[in-house]
């Protein structure tokens, strides 16, 4: 086993969709000449732009990115594929990454030793749950075991689908702690729940303001079946362009549904991840600084 001072280092920044990391990531990655890896699965996807809050060219500020906005829309890409991709950017490099999203599993795959292997899941299992959502069969998990739910994410069906089989037939996990792949520094970059609501709301009606729903119809014009993209958003878009739901309703749900998945993102990063929680107020920056300083410089 590798021993731990021996380790590549990496920089982590999490946090919840709405929260504010891209711009304070760019500013750190400017004052330490780092190159940044996403983790954020939804802004991987082409064409998927403005429903993700993707970071433009604009935006990057000369900052070189890694793994955003090189998948098809609809195309395959496990957990597995990131940890492989992001780790081979990290190996290959001479410098310490930057890795930012809100993917909590995926950024947790990266920097642990953490195991993407799946038992044999019974047949009968997956062809139970056929007519549930993605989002349907992970709270169904969640209502009857929190801290199983807790281990994956919505989007990875196939998980779910084995951890509600365990928990059904024994009533728990067995937890098998993750051992560091790298010497990680982990800052969770949160606001005041309401503040933090606050800004979901706000950034959804810019979405639509700067075009989302023509985004969509782009998608649909070039022929990708909207229910297949997992975003938050895009389904519910497509279902009102269909004539299923009207204006009003279709933005408070898209608000709720988002507000929801930065509830689930902050329970993750609190309970699932060994952070140092930093406020992101008037001072965050200078905190955050003096965090990725420090750990840059200790046992240089």
């Amino acid at each position: 086993m590798v021993q731990e001072n021996s380790l590549k280092k990496v920089i982590v920044i999490v946090g919840p969709t709405g929260v504010g990391k891209t711009k304070l990531s760019i500013n750190i990655a400017k004052d330490f000449n780092l190159e940044v890896i996403n983790a954020d699965q939804s802004q991987m996807r082409k064409d998927l732009n403005i429903g993700t809050a993707k970071i433009t060219n604009e935006e990057m500020q000369g900052v070189k990115h890694h793994l955003i906005d090189f998948l098809e829309p609809i195309s395959e890409y496990s957990i597995k594929d990131f940890q492989d991709d992001a780790r081979k950017i990290i190996d290959n490099s001479n410098s310490i990454p930057l890795i930012v999203g809100g993917s909590g599993l995926y950024v947790d795959a990266l920097i642990t030793d953490y195991d993407l292997s799946i038992e044999k899941r019974d047949e009968d299992v997956e062809d139970k749950y056929k007519d549930l959502s993605n989002e349907e069969l992970y709270n169904k998990l969640y209502l009857l075991n929190e801290e199983a739910a807790l281990k994956t994410h919505p989007n990875n069906r196939k998980r779910v689908l084995r951890y509600l089989e365990i928990v059904n037939e024994k009533g728990k996990l067995v937890d098998k702690p993750n051992v560091p792949y790298y010497e990680s520094l982990i800052i969770f970059l949160n606001k005041p729940r309401e503040t933090l609501y606050s800004n979901i709301n706000k950034r959804c009606e810019i979405m639509f303001e700067d075009g989302w729903v023509d985004e969509v119809r782009k998608l649909k014009e070039n022929n990708i079946d909207i229910n297949l993209i997992k975003e938050i958003g895009y389904r519910d878009i497509n279902n009102y362009l269909e004539g299923f739901i009207d204006y009003n309703h279709l933005i408070d749900k898209i608000k709720k549904d988002t507000r929801h998945y930065a509830k689930r993102q902050i329970t993750w990063f609190k309970n699932k991840m060994n952070c140092i929680e930093v406020l992101n107020d008037e001072n965050a920056y200078e905190k955050v600084h003096n965090l990725v300083e420090n750990f840059i410089k200790k046992q240089k």
